[in-house]
């Protein structure tokens, strides 16, 4: 939208480099919204395309299950006005389709298969780049390349190209208005060099969000990936458990600080400690003076560090990075 000098109002989670914030405030006609589901947030808002890029088991302590989690975006989309709104839906999702089923809405489709209305092909990846060709509904849109690594990333393109085309948004506009994007804060968060090696950080707080992100950090090509993460809520960190260590045992080297309670009490007796003893290889801190430590003892050129959680965990990287300035 900003490429094509639309001039948006933007209120999203994360600061964003091109803003150098995460809002701002513009003379258009369009609104470009985060929203979330927790505690049905998201209901309050009534949407004129909503973007709907996947449904997962999140936010147990509110809802109920899975279903109960698809009936509430359901309800999501269908606050999209049925003659004039759009709802734009991840077609690999299989989640997101069958919330959709049957919805008296406009949708459009997005993915990485012709079955979706915008898909992509010829997918390359360059490095943190990918390049692709963006087709509508059979017909070559635009060839583009994102600065951004991973597959989810090329999936996230695909559905700003969506809404960019319900917009009226030319080819060439979304050309270099993907082009230009060089991602959020705390997503996948270039930080600097620490001993050689190069520090990430990443708000990844969820199984399907670890797999994302160790999913790109694999078409890279460090020596060793070592991740520093942090749970986030005791309730996620206990329900979604075996899913976590899965994704955990996926890294080279894997550190885990305590659990970020976030809003709440743990009543349920959990530590990070249960997710090392699961672990191959994996060690509990209690502090991150200790995992700090240990960074500094092995970290070396040809490593990937990443600080991952969407708690404090940061602190690490600037603690390491700017020793002087972090004396807390």
């Amino acid at each position: 939208m900003m490429a094509a000098e639309k001039d948006p109002t933007v209120m999203i989670g994360g600061t964003l480099p091109l803003l150098h914030a995460c809002h701002r405030v513009g003379k258009g006609n369009t609104i470009i919204m985060e929203s979330c589901e927790y505690y049905n947030s998201f209901l309050a808002l009534n949407p004129t395309i909503a973007v709907i890029l996947n449904i997962e088991a999140d936010h147990l302590d509110f809802f109920k299950d899975i279903e109960d989690i698809k009936h509430s975006f359901r309800l999501f989309a269908e606050r999209v006005p049925s003659e004039t709104g759009t709802v734009i839906a991840n077609c690999d999702d299989a989640n997101t389709m069958d919330a959709l089923r049957g919805i008296e809405r406009k949708v459009i489709t997005f993915g990485l298969s012709p079955k979706a209305d915008v898909y992509a092909e010829n997918i390359v990846h360059r490095g943190s780049s990918s390049e692709f060709d963006i087709y509508h509904r059979g017909n070559l849109f635009s060839h583009v390349t994102i600065h951004v690594p991973g597959i989810h990333n090329v999936r996230n393109a695909l559905a700003a190209t969506a809404a960019a085309i319900v917009l009226g948004v030319s080819p060439n506009a979304v050309k270099y208005g993907l082009a230009g994007f060089e991602g959020a804060g705390r997503r996948f968060d270039y930080k600097g060099k620490f001993q050689g090696a190069d520090l990430y950080d990443d708000y990844a707080h969820h199984p399907s969000e670890l797999r994302a992100l160790l999913d790109a950090v694999d078409t890279l090509d460090y020596q060793r990936t070592i991740v520093v993460f942090q749970p986030h809520t005791y309730s996620r960190t206990a329900k979604l458990f075996n899913d976590f260590v899965e994704q955990l045992r996926r890294p080279t080297i894997v550190y885990l600080a305590e659990i970020y309670a976030a809003r709440e009490k743990n009543t349920i007796g959990i530590s990070s400690a249960d997710l090392a003893a699961q672990i191959p290889g994996a060690k509990f801190y209690p502090t991150f003076a200790e995992i700090e430590a240990e960074l500094r003892r092995i970290a070396r050129p040809g490593d990937i560090i990443l600080t991952v959680g969407a708690g404090d965990v940061f602190r690490i990287g600037e603690h390491l990075l700017h020793p002087a300035d972090n004396k807390d």
